[in-house]
């Protein structure tokens, strides 16, 4: 982790998605499932933010991506995810990891959905599972 950013890489998912599009797979069931994956992170991450007032749970909400599922954290209201999260020396506020804790906790949960949503794309499309 080097720029704070975390990043699960499936090896062969690109090409996966492309070929289904190829083939006439719908990109909103594509957006649906990455927003599926997106939530089952973003609802384990609530409860691990720091709650003061619980703004900051709150502003935790996952995303539409085609081809990727990403997780918001912040905004206009809650300009101090990013802060929380991340840390801040010099003001000794301590890093909570919130977000990377829940990807890693949710990873099998979120790649076994992964795979069954992809089987479910593929079957809609009456292709052949090898």
């Amino acid at each position: 982790m080097t720029s704070g950013d975390t990043t699960i890489r499936v090896t062969g998912l690109r090409s996966t998605l492309r070929d289904l599009q190829r083939a006439g797979a719908d990109a909103e069931d594509m957006k649906t499932l990455m927003h599926q994956l997106g939530s089952i992170v973003a609802t384990a991450a609530q409860p691990l933010a720091r709650h003061h007032t619980g703004a900051m749970a709150s502003s935790i909400r996952p995303g539409r991506g085609k081809t990727k599922a990403v997780i918001r954290a912040g905004g206009a209201r809650v300009p101090y995810a990013g802060v929380q999260h991340y840390g801040w020396p010099r003001h000794h506020i301590s890093p909570n990891p919130f977000l990377v804790d829940a990807i890693n906790a949710t990873r099998p949960r979120v790649l076994a959905q992964l795979d069954k949503g992809l089987v479910d794309l593929i079957g809609k499309r009456h292709f052949d599972i090898k």
